[in-house]
């Protein structure tokens, strides 16, 4: 009962916690089930443990790591930086990728140095990616709506060993965070 009456209080702290403890209380209340004393029934505890997984968003478990603020913090970190066979075999294939102002776009890497980049409106710029030796390794992008203005990154793995964080070759400042995505 005491795992049950933490997850309550899990619950009552957080806003949407409070919503939905208060629809369950509400259809506890309809039902006649508070008034009877099932509430404490073990039959119910089931039920509240998995008020969490029906609170937290499904996109949580999509959402993008928080990136550390610049390539010197990522070095520092020891996040390790991808070379350049590292980003041959990587940059192939879709990415999910979320810019430094939050947008989420899709990226097909092709074989053929080809990227198309869409979000969930459809096709947002196609263009030409290289990897470069430059900087310890790096993708560079020229896209058609950017007037074909080069735009570098160099990347470093996420500690998850899933995601990758982009910086700016030049300053440092982050780019993107991208992990693959399904084709």
């Amino acid at each position: 009962m005491a795992d049950a009456r933490n997850i309550l209080y899990v619950l009552a702290t957080s806003i949407p916690g409070l919503f939905i403890l208060g629809l369950f209380k509400l259809g506890l209340m309809k039902s006649g089930l508070l008034e009877s004393g099932l509430l404490k029934s073990v039959l119910l505890i089931p039920g509240l443990l998995i008020l969490p997984a029906v609170i937290m968003p499904a996109s949580a478990a999509s959402d993008f790591p928080v990136a550390p603020s610049d390539a010197s913090a990522a070095t520092a970190s020891g996040l390790q930086q991808l070379d350049t066979a590292a980003l041959r075999k990587t940059f192939t294939g879709t990415h999910v990728e979320q810019d430094a102002r939050g947008q989420v776009y899709r990226a097909q890497y092709g074989a053929d140095g080809s990227v198309i980049l869409s979000n969930s409106s459809g096709l947002i710029d196609r263009g030409t990616f290289t990897v470069i030796r430059q900087h310890g390794g790096g993708v560079c992008l020229r896209l058609e709506h950017q007037m074909n203005q080069r735009m570098c990154a160099i990347w470093f793995f996420a500690d998850d060993g899933v995601h990758l964080f982009g910086y700016s070759p030049t300053d440092g400042t982050l780019r993107a965070v991208s992990r693959p995505g399904a084709d």
